[in-house]
């Protein structure tokens, strides 16, 4: 008699925690430390590169983490959100509500919060956001199967997102909006037709994106932080020429900021003693 072996399915969760795992351990080889410099050039989220129309960046921010703690905390999330919200929509809407989630939540960030951000937080908060979808298609038998620590969860990590000013709050609520917004458009695994309100979120879902980003670009390039920040991290990273010809035009933009000036005295300062050395 042949006993028949069952396998256990893959969950895309556990896959992409493991592409997770897999990035952070590359990280950790060019730089123990997982400096900031090393986050920017592996893809975090930094607006000005975003800017300059480094687009991917609204995508790479999802598989970066800043330590061991940041890693683990947001790979169990995903394990326990990831496989039940998968098994409920299927792999394929599973990814697409992970992905608008997670982009959902960099152009939220881009928006409100000028920080260098990284994190999978906020794609895993789009799980939480389709979980509230199929709260509102049945209370009831939504309560029923998971009870209600998906609101406790929720109420859990708003708070300590507003406790911890290190927590990028923008980017999660961002990730919450575009993972319900998702969910409905795509609509759960067993949906047979689409309505005309799949239609609509799904029509908000890329208003909210193509119009924050259309608004927010533009709107950034012309900033004194826009030209700082170009200016600041060019000079880390050694691109000297790039970052006084931004620098001094934010100067001349933006006259009354003082970190300009004193930003480029800094840098020439700099250029004199390594000339005075190499001579």
């Amino acid at each position: 008699m042949i006993l028949e072996q069952t396998r256990k399915p893959i969950f895309l969760s556990h896959i992409l925690i493991l592409i997770n795992v897999a990035v952070f351990l590359i990280m950790m080889f060019f730089d123990s430390s997982l400096s900031t410099l090393t986050l920017i050039r592996f893809g975090a989220k930094i607006n000005y590169r975003i800017a300059d129309l480094e687009l991917y960046r609204l995508v790479t921010p999802m598989f970066l983490h800043a330590n061991l703690l940041h890693l683990g905390f947001n790979s169990y999330a995903l394990h326990l959100f990831g496989r039940d919200t998968e098994m409920i929509f299927g792999r394929t809407r599973f990814l697409i509500i992970y992905f608008a989630a997670g982009i959902t939540g960099t152009v939220g960030s881009f928006l409100f919060n000028d920080n260098i951000s990284v994190g999978a937080s906020g794609a895993i908060f789009g799980l939480i956001g389709a979980n509230l979808y199929l709260f509102t298609l049945n209370k009831d038998v939504y309560r029923r199967i998971f009870g209600n620590d998906i609101f406790v969860l929720l109420g859990i990590n708003v708070a300590y997102g507003f406790i911890n000013p290190m927590i990028d709050n923008t980017a999660h609520m961002a990730g919450l909006f575009g993972g319900f917004l998702a969910a409905w458009s795509v609509g759960y695994r067993y949906q047979v037709k689409y309505t005309w309100k799949n239609w609509v979120a799904r029509t908000a879902l890329i208003l909210t994106v193509t119009g924050g980003l259309t608004f927010g670009l533009p709107a950034y390039r012309d900033s004194a932080e826009y030209f700082f920040k170009k200016g600041y991290f060019s000079a880390v990273e050694g691109q000297i020429s790039i970052a006084l010809e931004a620098l001094n035009t934010g100067a001349q933009r933006y006259p009354e900021d003082e970190r300009f000036p004193s930003l480029i005295g800094e840098i020439e300062n700099l250029i004199q003693e390594l000339n005075l050395n190499s001579n």
